[in-house]
């Protein structure tokens, strides 16, 4: 079954060049470093102070020696009116591995009164629509998403089955997962326009045992209607991840005022097994918006709130106050088991102010707020905080170097010790497009 889809794939591509007008191809170069980075913990009233200059490991946790590694987005895209195939990933600085972005392919008819389109690939974001994330100025605040973006649509509580972005049709599948869709658009009336989309993420998965490996495939299905008209636009996502699990979301665009960008929505994920069986529901709701106030600047905000009715309850998605974004506090400080919470809530607001053609000056304030933990737990946490200003320096429109110094910290009481941490950064990113 899966050397058939791939043929499909490939023909489909082949299809693409065949009838493709316009070949494009992008490089987008970027490199990041913690120039400068101190942790100061205080566990019961014992102080350490861990400090280090040019911290490559920076915010990614992947280890020194991959982390120096500079990365470059490679892309190609060859498109025409009815056909067209896009490749893209990752490169690190010697080109000796790779990690893929997209490899996907389409083909489009006439059909009634609307246009069906056929594709196949394989997406980093899962053939999500990018424009309900309202992150035009991620560029300026990235930072491997200890800034501006840390969360994506969906629950910021880990451990539900796809919930966490569930705008990522292919959510679930991993690198080898083949995502593959078929796309009715047309025309409802004169004011709206409607796409219906049917897709199967196809999944090889391995499972070592005893030294032996077993390899598994299996398939789920997703789907998503989207409506543009001129005063809105939604989309409604179902997904069916797996046998006892359901997915749903839905999110809306009105255009209220000139200038504002806005996303409310929320998603919800059922587990029908019962509860001491494993079943659960989860839920999140997102609202975000940007705002261009003046030609200088733009205002971003983004709030999410997230639960589970799990009596255990689930940990975050990130870690303590953005510090590398791997460890919970107590696990950071105390040697304990991360925290578990029902419910929480994720609040982020960014601000950009263009002085000119060449600088711009940023500032990210985010802030995690535990709401209620786990029935078993009898530790307290507070907020997780973090508020990062910068400049960004451009070259060109396409290059720039951005910097700031991030300042992060978070308390709690385990195990009746009083523990903290406070960290201070100094990110920097170099970048280029072409």
């Amino acid at each position: 079954m899966k050397k058939i889809v791939s043929a499909a794939l490939v023909a489909s591509m082949v299809a693409g060049a065949a009838f493709a007008a316009d070949a494009k191809i992008t490089l987008n170069y970027r490199t990041k470093l913690d120039a400068f980075s101190q942790v100061s913990t205080d566990n019961d009233g014992t102080k350490t102070v861990y400090k280090e200059w040019l911290d490559w490991e920076g915010y990614d946790g992947k280890g020194k020696q991959e982390a120096t590694n500079p990365s470059d987005t490679f892309k190609f895209v060859l498109n025409g009116d009815k056909a067209g195939t896009t490749f893209a990933a990752n490169l690190n600085t010697n080109a000796s591995s790779y990690t893929l972005n997209e490899y996907s392919a389409w083909m489009k008819w006439e059909l009634g009164e609307g246009e069906l389109k056929i594709g196949s690939g394989n997406w980093k974001d899962g053939y999500a629509d990018g424009a309900y994330r309202v992150k035009k100025d991620v560029d300026a605040q990235n930072a491997e998403g200890m800034d501006f973006e840390r969360f994506k649509l969906g629950s910021i509580l880990k451990g539900s089955n796809k919930l966490a972005f569930i705008d990522d049709l292919a959510a679930g599948g991993n690198n080898s997962a083949l995502f593959s869709y078929a796309d009715y658009g047309f025309q409802a009336g004169d004011a709206a326009k409607v796409n219906v989309l049917l897709g199967s993420v196809y999944n090889k998965f391995d499972t070592v045992v005893d030294d032996d490996t077993t390899t598994y495939y299996d398939a789920f299905f997703v789907s998503r209607v989207q409506l543009a008209m001129e005063a809105l636009n939604a989309e409604l996502i179902f997904k069916k991840p797996a046998p006892h699990v359901m997915d749903f979301g839905a999110y809306f665009m009105p255009k209220v005022v000139d200038g504002l960008t806005l996303n409310i929505g929320g998603a919800a994920e059922i587990d029908n097994h019962e509860e001491d069986d494993g079943g659960y529901t989860d839920w999140a709701f997102d609202v975000r918006a940007r705002y261009q106030a003046t030609d200088e600047l733009s205002i971003t905000f983004f709030t999410n709130l997230s639960g589970t009715n799990l009596k255990a309850g689930r940990n975050l998605s990130a870690g303590v106050a953005g510090h590398k974004g791997a460890e919970g506090l107590a696990a950071k400080i105390d040697g304990s088991t991360q925290p578990k919470f029902k419910t929480a809530m994720w609040n982020n607001l960014s601000a950009r102010y263009k002085v000119s053609d060449l600088l711009a000056l940023t500032l990210n304030v985010g802030l995690i707020t535990p709401l209620s933990k786990a029935e078993n737990d009898d530790n307290s946490y507070s907020p997780e905080w973090r508020v990062t200003p910068a400049v960004q320096v451009y070259a060109a429109s396409n290059a720039s170097i951005w910097g700031g110094i991030a300042l992060s910290g978070a308390s709690a009481k385990v195990s009746d010790k009083d523990i903290s941490v406070f960290a201070v950064q100094v990110p920097v990113i170099f970048r280029v497009k072409m």
